[in-house]
């Protein structure tokens, strides 16, 4: 179940979302994964958990007002409920540690759910934040990371790690829709710095121009001379509605998702294996190890992005039917992790 008091922007802030109907439905709660954004990984993973309610606070407005209304929201719900256990998502840095906090008065247990940089700052301008990620780590009782080189990472800080990637989507009601080259490729981007974007836009000028690369994503976040400067196969779609984005997925020859984060694993190539879909990666361990079948690796350079199109596209029909495998094989190695991820919060969900 998902409760999203409050997400309807400046002018709706967080007293009225509480009606006394709404207040007697929280008694018997005492298991909450609160967010302040809206994430898939999340989502997939708090409905799949037995017993656990997801509270996804989101507020648009200036910071100061924006962090002032979802605290009081956090606070507000974890004293009318009182649970045993809380999850929260990192990012935000600020939730988790406020969280850790509230686990000191309220005597709950506290689990983050550590994205990248829930664990590292991307950039060194922001290493000054370092003492507050080693002491989220340390004190939290539990943190759940997607990989081994994210493990270690919280191993170091003397916190408590446990791998668990993402859940495999449920994508349904794919329909396929008309696009424009003979052979078609999607880069799911989001114009963040940790994305190689410029790299495979300029790619795009080394492949056969009758193959289009789609590309998602605020496209509006980068410097102006990108899409104006783009090569006339380059597409770019804008942010889209959820289904829409999913039909382009389906609809297309391979997925693209790259990154400069060494232990990351992408959300778009989660999605590819939930659509059948080839997928083109950054070359690291971490998405070698994880996404085995069915990819092809590349260096985050424009000829080398170019190389793996071309590759990709040649080998289709192979990299389709390894992508069957491996979408098995994820499912039965997540459904066993899950399994000891459940049996553990159990027992941390027992109040002493």
């Amino acid at each position: 179940m998902i409760w999203t008091p409050g997400s309807g922007g400046s002018k709706r802030c967080i007293w009225r979302c509480w009606e006394s109907e709404i207040l007697s439905r929280l008694s018997d709660m005492n298991r909450i994964w609160i967010t302040w954004e809206k994430h898939r990984r999340t989502i997939e993973l708090a409905s799949s958990l037995p017993g656990i309610r997801l509270f996804q606070f989101e507020f648009k407005g200036h910071r100061l007002i924006r962090y002032a209304c979802l605290i009081s929201e956090t606070i507000l719900i974890i004293f009318i409920i009182f649970p045993n256990l809380v999850i929260v998502q990192n990012p935000s840095l600020i939730l988790s540690l406020f969280a850790l906090f509230l686990s000191k008065i309220v005597g709950f247990k506290i689990v983050v759910d550590a994205h990248n940089e829930g664990l590292i700052p991307f950039h060194s301008r922001h290493n000054w934040l370092l003492p507050i990620y080693s002491f989220i780590q340390k004190w939290a009782d539990l943190t759940i990371v997607t990989n081994m080189g994210l493990a270690e990472k919280v191993l170091e800080k003397g916190g408590n790690p446990f791998i668990l990637e993402d859940k495999i989507p449920h994508l349904a009601n794919s329909r396929r829709v008309s696009l424009k080259g003979r052979h078609n490729l999607v880069l799911v981007c989001t114009f963040q710095k940790d994305e190689p974007y410029v790299e495979t836009i300029e790619a795009a000028s080394f492949i056969d121009p009758s193959v289009y690369l789609y590309v998602t994503g605020p496209y509006r976040r980068a410097s102006q001379d990108i899409f104006l400067g783009a090569p006339p196969n380059v597409l770019f779609t804008g942010f889209v509605p959820d289904q829409e984005y999913i039909d382009l997925l389906f609809s297309c020859d391979a997925v693209i998702d790259l990154t400069l984060m060494k232990d990351c694993l992408v959300c778009g190539a989660y999605e590819a294996v939930a659509l059948g879909k080839p997928m083109i990666l950054s070359d690291t361990e971490a998405l070698r190890g994880y996404f085995s079948r069915g990819a092809v690796y590349t260096k985050n350079e424009p000829r080398e992005i170019a190389n793996a199109i071309t590759y990709a596209l040649s080998n289709k029909e192979r990299l389709k039917r390894e992508i069957s495998l491996l979408r098995a094989e994820l499912e039965l190695d997540w459904n066993q992790k899950f399994s000891k991820l459940v049996a553990l919060l159990d027992k941390l969900a027992v109040r002493k």
